[in-house]
Protein backbone atom coordinates (compact mmCIF):
# COMPACT_ATOMS: atom_id res chain seq x y z
CA UNK A 1 0.00 0.00 0.00
CA UNK A 2 2.86 2.39 0.80
CA UNK A 3 4.26 1.80 -2.67
CA UNK A 4 0.90 2.81 -4.17
CA UNK A 5 0.77 5.99 -2.09
CA UNK A 6 4.37 6.75 -3.08
CA UNK A 7 3.43 6.46 -6.76
CA UNK A 8 0.49 8.83 -6.20
CA UNK A 9 2.84 11.15 -4.31
CA UNK A 10 5.28 11.06 -7.24
CA UNK A 11 2.50 12.13 -9.63
CA UNK A 12 1.19 14.80 -7.25
CA UNK A 13 4.74 16.12 -7.04
CA UNK A 14 4.56 17.43 -10.60
CA UNK A 15 1.56 19.60 -9.64
CA UNK A 16 3.21 20.84 -6.46
CA UNK A 17 6.54 21.63 -8.08
CA UNK A 18 4.78 23.35 -11.00
CA UNK A 19 2.91 25.60 -8.57
CA UNK A 20 6.05 26.25 -6.50
CA UNK A 21 8.07 27.14 -9.60
CA UNK A 22 5.63 29.97 -10.27
CA UNK A 23 5.08 31.44 -6.79
CA UNK A 24 8.35 30.43 -5.01
CA UNK A 25 6.43 30.01 -1.76
CA UNK A 26 5.44 26.61 -0.42
CA UNK A 27 2.37 27.82 1.51
CA UNK A 28 0.91 29.43 -1.62
CA UNK A 29 1.98 26.47 -3.77
CA UNK A 30 0.06 24.11 -1.47
CA UNK A 31 -3.01 26.36 -1.79
CA UNK A 32 -2.85 26.16 -5.60
CA UNK A 33 -2.21 22.44 -5.38
CA UNK A 34 -5.22 21.99 -3.05
CA UNK A 35 -7.52 23.93 -5.37
CA UNK A 36 -6.53 21.67 -8.27
CA UNK A 37 -7.21 18.52 -6.22
CA UNK A 38 -10.55 19.96 -5.08
CA UNK A 39 -11.54 20.61 -8.70
CA UNK A 40 -10.77 16.96 -9.44
CA UNK A 41 -12.99 15.92 -6.49
CA UNK A 42 -15.81 18.31 -7.41
CA UNK A 43 -17.93 15.78 -9.39
CA UNK A 44 -17.81 13.43 -6.39
CA UNK A 45 -18.83 16.29 -4.10
CA UNK A 46 -21.83 17.03 -6.32
CA UNK A 47 -22.88 13.39 -6.12
CA UNK A 48 -22.41 13.38 -2.35
CA UNK A 49 -24.53 16.54 -1.93
CA UNK A 50 -27.28 15.10 -4.13
CA UNK A 51 -27.21 11.89 -2.11
CA UNK A 52 -27.41 13.74 1.21
CA UNK A 53 -30.25 15.97 0.01
CA UNK A 54 -32.03 12.88 -1.29
CA UNK A 55 -31.73 11.18 2.09
CA UNK A 56 -33.23 14.22 3.79
CA UNK A 57 -36.04 14.34 1.23
CA UNK A 58 -36.99 10.74 1.93
CA UNK A 59 -37.11 10.96 5.71
CA UNK A 60 -40.92 11.14 5.76
CA UNK A 61 -41.20 8.09 3.50
CA UNK A 62 -38.72 6.18 5.64
CA UNK A 63 -40.72 7.06 8.75
CA UNK A 64 -43.91 5.71 7.16
CA UNK A 65 -42.20 2.43 6.32
CA UNK A 66 -40.78 2.17 9.84
CA UNK A 67 -44.25 2.67 11.33
CA UNK A 68 -45.75 0.12 8.95
CA UNK A 69 -43.07 -2.60 9.09
CA UNK A 70 -41.28 -1.71 12.34
CA UNK A 71 -41.89 -5.15 13.84
CA UNK A 72 -40.76 -7.00 10.73
CA UNK A 73 -37.08 -6.05 10.25
CA UNK A 74 -36.60 -8.20 7.17
CA UNK A 75 -39.62 -6.67 5.41
CA UNK A 76 -38.60 -3.18 6.52
CA UNK A 77 -35.10 -3.59 5.03
CA UNK A 78 -36.62 -4.96 1.84
CA UNK A 79 -39.02 -2.02 1.49
CA UNK A 80 -36.26 0.48 2.30
CA UNK A 81 -34.07 -1.08 -0.40
CA UNK A 82 -36.92 -0.74 -2.90
CA UNK A 83 -37.39 2.88 -1.88
CA UNK A 84 -33.69 3.72 -2.34
CA UNK A 85 -33.68 1.95 -5.70
CA UNK A 86 -36.79 3.79 -6.83
CA UNK A 87 -35.36 7.16 -5.77
CA UNK A 88 -31.90 6.28 -7.18
CA UNK A 89 -30.18 7.02 -3.89
CA UNK A 90 -27.34 5.10 -2.26
CA UNK A 91 -27.73 5.29 1.56
CA UNK A 92 -24.00 4.66 2.02
CA UNK A 93 -22.90 6.85 -0.88
CA UNK A 94 -21.43 9.46 1.44
CA UNK A 95 -18.91 6.97 2.82
CA UNK A 96 -16.96 6.81 -0.44
CA UNK A 97 -16.69 10.58 -0.70
CA UNK A 98 -15.54 10.67 2.94
CA UNK A 99 -12.82 8.09 2.33
CA UNK A 100 -11.48 9.59 -0.91
CA UNK A 101 -10.07 12.74 0.79
CA UNK A 102 -8.14 10.52 3.22
CA UNK A 103 -6.82 8.50 0.30
CA UNK A 104 -5.66 11.68 -1.44
CA UNK A 105 -4.21 12.92 1.84
CA UNK A 106 -1.89 9.92 1.92
CA UNK A 107 -0.74 10.76 -1.59
CA UNK A 108 -0.01 14.32 -0.50
CA UNK A 109 1.82 12.95 2.55
CA UNK A 110 4.20 10.94 0.37
CA UNK A 111 4.73 13.97 -1.85
CA UNK A 112 5.83 16.00 1.18
CA UNK A 113 7.61 13.19 3.01
CA UNK A 114 9.96 12.56 0.07
CA UNK A 115 10.32 16.04 -1.44
CA UNK A 116 13.56 15.35 -3.31
CA UNK A 117 12.39 12.29 -5.24
CA UNK A 118 8.63 12.96 -5.42
CA UNK A 119 8.40 16.75 -5.73
CA UNK A 120 11.74 17.75 -7.28
CA UNK A 121 12.03 14.38 -9.07
CA UNK A 122 15.76 14.09 -8.45
CA UNK A 123 17.36 10.71 -9.08
CA UNK A 124 16.79 8.28 -6.19
CA UNK A 125 20.41 7.08 -6.48
CA UNK A 126 21.73 10.62 -6.01
CA UNK A 127 19.46 11.16 -3.01
CA UNK A 128 20.56 7.84 -1.46
CA UNK A 129 24.24 8.82 -1.81
CA UNK A 130 23.57 12.19 -0.17
CA UNK A 131 21.65 10.47 2.65
CA UNK A 132 24.52 8.04 3.22
CA UNK A 133 26.93 10.95 3.57
CA UNK A 134 24.58 12.82 5.93
CA UNK A 135 24.23 9.78 8.20
CA UNK A 136 28.01 9.30 8.28
CA UNK A 137 28.57 12.66 9.96
CA UNK A 138 29.41 12.24 13.69
CA UNK A 139 26.82 14.55 15.26
CA UNK A 140 24.34 15.32 12.51
CA UNK A 141 24.04 11.69 11.42
CA UNK A 142 22.69 10.58 14.78
CA UNK A 143 19.86 13.13 14.56
CA UNK A 144 18.68 12.04 11.11
CA UNK A 145 15.18 10.56 11.09
CA UNK A 146 15.03 7.64 8.66
CA UNK A 147 11.34 8.27 8.00
CA UNK A 148 11.88 11.94 7.14
CA UNK A 149 15.43 11.63 5.90
CA UNK A 150 14.90 13.71 2.76
CA UNK A 151 13.41 16.52 4.82
CA UNK A 152 16.44 16.38 7.14
CA UNK A 153 18.70 16.50 4.10
CA UNK A 154 17.04 19.70 2.89
CA UNK A 155 17.50 21.22 6.36
CA UNK A 156 21.24 20.50 6.41
CA UNK A 157 21.79 21.01 2.69
CA UNK A 158 23.38 24.46 2.84
CA UNK A 159 25.97 23.16 5.33
CA UNK A 160 26.98 20.01 3.41
CA UNK A 161 26.34 20.81 -0.26
CA UNK A 162 30.03 21.54 -0.97
CA UNK A 163 30.86 17.95 0.03
CA UNK A 164 28.25 16.37 -2.22
CA UNK A 165 29.21 15.42 -5.76
CA UNK A 166 26.14 13.27 -6.44
CA UNK A 167 23.92 16.18 -7.48
CA UNK A 168 24.07 18.12 -10.74
CA UNK A 169 24.18 21.91 -10.75
CA UNK A 170 20.51 21.91 -11.76
CA UNK A 171 19.66 19.64 -8.79
CA UNK A 172 21.51 21.93 -6.38
CA UNK A 173 19.66 24.99 -7.69
CA UNK A 174 16.34 23.17 -7.31
CA UNK A 175 17.04 22.11 -3.74
CA UNK A 176 18.28 25.56 -2.66
CA UNK A 177 15.25 27.28 -4.19
CA UNK A 178 12.93 24.74 -2.60
CA UNK A 179 14.55 25.02 0.85
CA UNK A 180 14.05 28.80 0.92
CA UNK A 181 10.29 28.59 0.32
CA UNK A 182 9.17 26.73 3.47
CA UNK A 183 9.01 29.64 5.90
CA UNK A 184 5.60 30.78 7.21
CA UNK A 185 5.41 33.34 10.05
CA UNK A 186 8.78 32.19 11.33
CA UNK A 187 7.83 28.50 11.19
CA UNK A 188 9.29 25.85 8.92
CA UNK A 189 6.56 23.91 7.11
CA UNK A 190 8.82 20.84 6.99
CA UNK A 191 8.85 20.59 10.80
CA UNK A 192 6.25 18.45 12.59
CA UNK A 193 4.37 20.16 15.48
CA UNK A 194 5.16 17.29 17.89
CA UNK A 195 8.86 18.13 17.62
CA UNK A 196 8.19 21.60 19.04
CA UNK A 197 5.60 20.76 21.72
CA UNK A 198 2.05 21.86 22.37
CA UNK A 199 3.04 25.34 23.56
CA UNK A 200 4.61 26.41 20.27
CA UNK A 201 2.97 28.18 17.32
CA UNK A 202 3.11 24.86 15.45
CA UNK A 203 0.14 23.63 17.53
CA UNK A 204 -2.04 25.91 15.40
CA UNK A 205 -1.85 23.41 12.54
CA UNK A 206 -3.53 20.45 14.32
CA UNK A 207 -5.97 22.77 16.14
CA UNK A 208 -7.08 24.44 12.92
CA UNK A 209 -7.28 21.04 11.24
CA UNK A 210 -9.75 19.86 13.88
CA UNK A 211 -11.79 23.08 13.86
CA UNK A 212 -12.12 23.33 10.07
CA UNK A 213 -12.83 19.62 9.60
CA UNK A 214 -15.42 19.42 12.39
CA UNK A 215 -16.99 22.76 11.48
CA UNK A 216 -17.36 21.83 7.83
CA UNK A 217 -19.01 18.49 8.64
CA UNK A 218 -21.31 19.97 11.27
CA UNK A 219 -22.51 22.91 9.18
CA UNK A 220 -22.98 20.67 6.13
CA UNK A 221 -25.24 18.32 8.10
CA UNK A 222 -27.20 21.20 9.61
CA UNK A 223 -27.75 22.77 6.19
CA UNK A 224 -29.21 19.49 4.99
CA UNK A 225 -31.40 19.13 8.09
CA UNK A 226 -29.48 16.08 9.34
CA UNK A 227 -28.40 15.05 12.81
CA UNK A 228 -25.97 12.50 14.16
CA UNK A 229 -28.86 10.42 15.44
CA UNK A 230 -30.32 10.01 11.98
CA UNK A 231 -27.11 9.11 10.16
CA UNK A 232 -26.05 5.74 8.81
CA UNK A 233 -23.29 4.04 10.82
CA UNK A 234 -20.52 4.82 8.35
CA UNK A 235 -21.41 8.51 8.07
CA UNK A 236 -21.78 8.81 11.82
CA UNK A 237 -18.34 7.31 12.41
CA UNK A 238 -16.75 9.48 9.73
CA UNK A 239 -18.32 12.62 11.19
CA UNK A 240 -16.75 11.93 14.58
CA UNK A 241 -13.46 10.36 13.53
CA UNK A 242 -12.33 12.50 10.61
CA UNK A 243 -11.67 15.70 12.64
CA UNK A 244 -9.83 13.73 15.33
CA UNK A 245 -7.76 11.86 12.76
CA UNK A 246 -6.93 15.04 10.85
CA UNK A 247 -5.75 16.76 14.06
CA UNK A 248 -3.59 13.78 15.10
CA UNK A 249 -2.09 13.45 11.63
CA UNK A 250 -1.35 17.18 11.52
CA UNK A 251 0.37 16.96 14.93
CA UNK A 252 2.72 14.11 13.96
CA UNK A 253 3.65 14.91 10.34
CA UNK A 254 5.31 17.93 8.66
CA UNK A 255 3.25 21.10 9.09
CA UNK A 256 2.81 21.34 5.33
CA UNK A 257 0.40 18.39 5.64
CA UNK A 258 -1.70 20.25 8.19
CA UNK A 259 -1.74 23.33 5.99
CA UNK A 260 -3.01 21.24 3.08
CA UNK A 261 -5.79 19.78 5.25
CA UNK A 262 -6.83 23.25 6.47
CA UNK A 263 -6.95 24.60 2.92
CA UNK A 264 -8.90 21.54 1.77
CA UNK A 265 -11.51 21.87 4.53
CA UNK A 266 -12.05 25.59 3.90
CA UNK A 267 -12.36 25.18 0.13
CA UNK A 268 -14.64 22.18 0.63
CA UNK A 269 -16.83 24.23 2.97
CA UNK A 270 -17.19 27.04 0.43
CA UNK A 271 -18.06 24.62 -2.38
CA UNK A 272 -20.59 22.85 -0.11
CA UNK A 273 -22.42 26.14 0.54
CA UNK A 274 -22.56 26.79 -3.21
CA UNK A 275 -23.77 23.27 -4.00
CA UNK A 276 -26.41 23.43 -1.28
CA UNK A 277 -28.08 26.34 -3.09
CA UNK A 278 -28.60 24.11 -6.12
CA UNK A 279 -28.96 20.66 -4.56
CA UNK A 280 -31.06 20.75 -1.40
CA UNK A 281 -34.05 18.72 -0.33
CA UNK A 282 -36.58 21.43 -1.23
CA UNK A 283 -35.24 22.18 -4.70
CA UNK A 284 -34.81 18.50 -5.53
CA UNK A 285 -38.38 17.76 -4.40
CA UNK A 286 -39.68 20.62 -6.54
CA UNK A 287 -37.64 19.37 -9.49
CA UNK A 288 -38.96 15.83 -9.09
CA UNK A 289 -42.53 17.16 -8.88
CA UNK A 290 -42.03 19.24 -12.03
CA UNK A 291 -40.67 16.19 -13.84
CA UNK A 292 -43.60 14.06 -12.62
CA UNK A 293 -46.15 16.63 -13.85
CA UNK A 294 -44.34 16.97 -17.19
CA UNK A 295 -44.38 13.19 -17.57
CA UNK A 296 -48.10 13.00 -16.76
CA UNK A 297 -48.85 15.80 -19.24
CA UNK A 298 -46.81 14.03 -21.92
CA UNK A 299 -48.62 10.77 -21.27
CA UNK A 300 -52.00 12.54 -21.35
CA UNK A 301 -51.14 14.27 -24.61
CA UNK A 302 -50.06 10.93 -26.11
CA UNK A 303 -53.32 9.27 -25.02
CA UNK A 304 -55.37 12.10 -26.53
CA UNK A 305 -53.44 11.81 -29.79
CA UNK A 306 -54.10 8.06 -29.93
CA UNK A 307 -57.83 8.56 -29.22
CA UNK A 308 -58.09 11.29 -31.83
CA UNK A 309 -56.39 9.10 -34.41
CA UNK A 310 -58.65 6.17 -33.53
CA UNK A 311 -61.79 8.29 -33.92
CA UNK A 312 -60.67 9.61 -37.30
CA UNK A 313 -60.03 6.08 -38.55
CA UNK A 314 -63.39 4.72 -37.34
CA UNK A 315 -65.39 7.66 -38.72
CA UNK A 316 -67.39 6.55 -41.82
CA UNK A 317 -66.55 8.18 -45.14
CA UNK A 318 -69.53 9.89 -46.79
CA UNK A 319 -69.98 9.14 -50.49
CA UNK A 320 -70.65 12.00 -52.82
CA UNK A 321 -74.08 11.96 -54.51
CA UNK A 322 -74.15 11.75 -58.27
CA UNK A 323 -75.75 14.65 -59.99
Amino acid sequence: MNQLFNIIGYLFGYLLWGAFSVVKNFAIAILIFTIILRIIQFPMQIKSQKNMAGNMRMQSKQKELQEKYGKDKARLNEELSKLYEKENINPMGGCVTSIVPMFLLMGVYWTIRNPLTNTLHISADSVDQAMAYLKSLPVIGAAVNDYYGQINLIGYFSAIKDNLDCFTDADITKIETFAEGFKLFGMNLLDAPNTHGIFSLYILFPVLCFVTSFGTSFVTMRMNGASLKGQQGCMNSMFLMMPIMSAWIAYTVPSAMGLYWIYSSIIGFISTIILHKFYNAESMTALDEARRIALLEAEEAEIKAVIKKSVSVDKPIKKKKKK
